[in-house]
């Protein structure tokens, strides 16, 4: 009896063993099971990915606003550029056409040696113009054939002319205070009765030089030699 309960015990030992060991390999298939169920898992999820991008389903680009922002801008340059807005830019600076280069004479020209310019003196201070001298006179005038603006009643000749003048100086010199009458008596000029050869007040240079110059040598209140001019022999009276 004892040696058929060893047995007994002996084998169901060895059931036991064998009941572990068969455990341990189910337990091992499991875990291989999961792992590969876990591989197939991912497996298909890799697929389903690529399912969705064959579908047409793309991820959102984060920079799809770029071009339209270019454009944007281009198109706004071109409207400022119409209207005239980069004219006073360095922009328009930019876009001027680029000057030609000179040609070889002009390159020969740029070579030779320039004269150096002359220093700038400085200019004085203008002053204020001064006023013209005037000058006041009566005057006869003895005409002659050929002397300007002679009306056609003179018919004396130069010397005729010349010692008809002389002969009304020496009056005038004598007693200038009868020049007026002297005048009426021997001036050609028209219209000299009237004004008694007055000539009233000019500024120097308004008459014929050789006027001037022998009005100038005289001095106020005095009687002139003879005077000849183009329009004839003048005997002058300096009244300024």
């Amino acid at each position: 009896m004892s040696k058929t309960t060893e047995k007994d015990r002996a084998k169901d030992d060895e059931d036991l063993d064998e009941d572990e060991s068969t455990d341990e390999s189910n337990d091992d298939g499991e875990e291989e099971e999961t792992k590969a169920t876990a591989v197939r898992g991912r497996g298909h999820a890799h697929d389903d990915d690529d399912d969705a991008e064959d579908d047409g389903v793309v991820a959102e680009d984060p920079s799809w606003w770029a071009p339209h922002a270019v454009l944007s801008a281009l198109v706004l340059i071109g409207l400022l550029g119409f209207f005239g807005m980069f004219n006073k830019t360095p922009l328009a600076r930019l876009a001027a056409p680029v000057a030609p280069e000179p040609d070889d004479h002009a390159h020969a020209v740029a070579a030779s040696p320039s004269p150096a310019p002359a220093q700038a003196q400085p200019r004085p201070a203008q002053s204020a113009q001064a006023p013209r001298e005037m000058f006041g006179a009566k005057h006869l005038l003895v005409m002659y054939t050929g002397s300007r603006r002679a009306p056609p009643t003179v018919t004396r000749t130069k010397d005729e002319a010349k010692a008809r003048a002389t002969e009304a100086m020496t009056k005038a010199k004598a007693d200038p205070s009868k020049f007026t009458d002297i005048v009426k008596e021997y001036s050609d000029e028209p219209g000299a009765d009237k004004r008694g050869g007055d000539l009233g007040k000019f500024p120097k240079g308004a008459m014929v030089p050789e006027f001037q110059v022998g009005l100038e040598k005289i001095k106020v209140g005095q009687v002139s030699e003879l005077v000849e001019t183009p329009f004839g022999f003048h005997v002058i009276l300096r009244t300024q």
